[in-house]
């Protein structure tokens, strides 16, 4: 597997991310990955976020997996640490990923003129599940949505009323930041196809259960493929 230190450009500043992709692969599938929220473990160098984009890279994907703007080496509007750490809190207090969005617009626009293939899925964690599914959305060209540890009860999700692409949630039976019952609630006003996901013994960190993850993603996308 190969992988690629990359930079790309989103609302005039500079990004960087991991384009992961087998040596041997032509015309490789393509996946964007959103981390969760910076002050929740949330970079590109995640555990389940890292697991994913090695995972299918070795599977026939060309996976980039990015930091937003103003973690890791990605450029921020802002010059010090304290600065950088309070926009972020005030994107946790507020719940607004549009920031967020951007970036992650901007980064499959990155992976779309990178790779000769325009067959695209996306993926994310916790914070970075709404910026995937909000994502799906917005581009026509996404075929299926991954959403992993989805903050039902945090985020308003109507925005998925009339979203038929399929949509897989996965999530874990002692998640502290949503419980099972509260996502098959959730859930219930998400518009098919949708299938629900759920990882037993395992909490929100899904330690040591990454690569289960990574093959019920796998399993998922490989299921909506059709090869031409």
């Amino acid at each position: 597997m190969i992988e690629e230190q990359v930079n790309f450009k989103s609302d005039g500043l500079k990004l960087e991310g991991v384009l992961s992709y087998h040596e041997n692969m032509l015309n490789p599938r393509l996946m964007l990955l959103c981390s969760p929220h910076p002050h929740l473990g949330g970079d590109m160098e995640n555990n389940v976020i890292t697991s994913l984009g090695n995972g299918l890279a070795e599977k026939g994907y060309a996976t980039l997996r990015f930091n937003y703007r103003g973690v890791g080496n990605s450029e921020s509007r802002f010059d010090n640490i304290a600065d950088k750490y309070n926009y972020w809190e005030n994107v946790l207090k507020s719940d607004d990923c549009s920031d967020a969005l951007i970036d992650a617009v901007s980064a499959l626009d990155y992976l779309v003129s990178s790779v000769d293939n325009h067959e695209v899925y996306v993926a994310g964690y916790s914070f970075g599940a709404v910026v995937a599914m909000r994502l799906s959305v917005m581009n026509e060209n996404i075929k299926a949505c991954a959403s992993i540890s989805t903050p039902f009860t945090r985020f308003d999700f109507s925005f998925l009323s009339g979203c038929v692409r399929p949509k897989l949630f996965i999530c874990a039976d002692n998640d502290f930041a949503t419980s099972v019952d509260e996502v098959k609630e959730g859930m219930k006003n998400i518009p098919e196809p949708k299938i629900l996901e759920i990882i037993e013994d395992c909490d929100h960190f899904y330690i040591e259960r990454e690569p289960e993850i990574a093959n019920k993603v796998y399993n998922f996308f490989n299921s909506i493929h059709q090869p031409g």
